[in-house]
């Protein structure tokens, strides 16, 4: 991989307790996910990620598990990253909410020039919430970020699954943008071997019309690619779009 620039490669989350090595048995009910540990032992983890994961989930393949900071919690361990196709795949949702917060405090992208504060979670209507907010002297950045695991091709694609949510995402954006703030949709890739990242039109046709419709508008729709490893995550460097 390419060294990332140097406001990117601030944007990083590091494991603060090292990662628990184990092999992939299945996953299952979307949350859970069965793993052999290296000593032999069986464990049900939490599985951060409610798509297909289609292109990232192979039996018996080299998995990686965070141990929960809730001893009491049903399921002490969560799933952390998948070594498919020579690489690790990180597939914690939550992760590339954290990265791109770390970027837009670094203004480590171009949409993120001038950011002068970031908040998170921010309702802009009574139904709809988006993951983040950037403040900057001219004015509010709306950002709402996605998790990308799937690859076909070197083409990362998004979503996994049909996704009424993440269709409602864009329609946020662009309806911001219609009223004069600036939108953007950040798409996290969190695996190493894509070159480029476009909609998956033959899983959701609907969402890759308004992926479209949405760029066409002005929203600003980037991707990133992340490299994914057992000591952590970083942004690695953009990805040009594809059809």
């Amino acid at each position: 991989m390419g060294r990332p620039g140097p406001r990117l490669a601030r944007a990083r989350l590091e494991f603060e307790q090292p990662l628990v090595p184990g092999r992939l048995i299945r996953r299952y009910k979307r949350f859970l996910a069965d793993v052999r540990l290296a000593g032999g032992a069986k464990v049900t983890a939490h599985c951060p990620n409610s798509g297909s994961m289609l292109t990232c989930l192979e039996d018996d393949a080299p998995v990686y598990l965070s141990r929960a900071s809730n001893p009491a919690r049903r399921t002490p361990f969560t799933w952390e990253m998948i070594y498919i196709n020579h690489g690790w795949v990180g597939v914690n949702t939550m992760a590339p909410n954290y990265l791109a917060a770390r970027a837009a405090e670094e203004r480590a992208l171009k949409i993120f020039a001038g950011a002068r504060a970031v908040r998170r979670e921010v309702k802009v209507d009574a139904h709809t919430r988006l993951d983040m907010v950037v403040e900057r002297a001219k004015g509010p950045l709306y950002v709402e970020v996605k998790n990308v695991t799937m690859v076909q091709g070197r083409v990362a694609r998004f979503p996994d699954s049909v996704t009424s949510r993440g269709a409602k995402h864009l329609e946020t954006l662009m309806r911001l943008k219609a009223h004069g703030a600036d939108a953007a949709m950040l798409y996290v890739v969190q695996r190493g071997d894509a070159a480029s990242m476009g909609p998956a039109k033959d899983i959701d046709p609907t969402y890759a019309k308004l992926f479209h419709q949405a760029r066409a508008v002005g929203v600003d729709l980037v991707a990133v690619r992340a490299e994914v490893g057992p000591t952590g995550i970083r942004l690695e460097r953009r990805l040009p779009l594809a059809e």
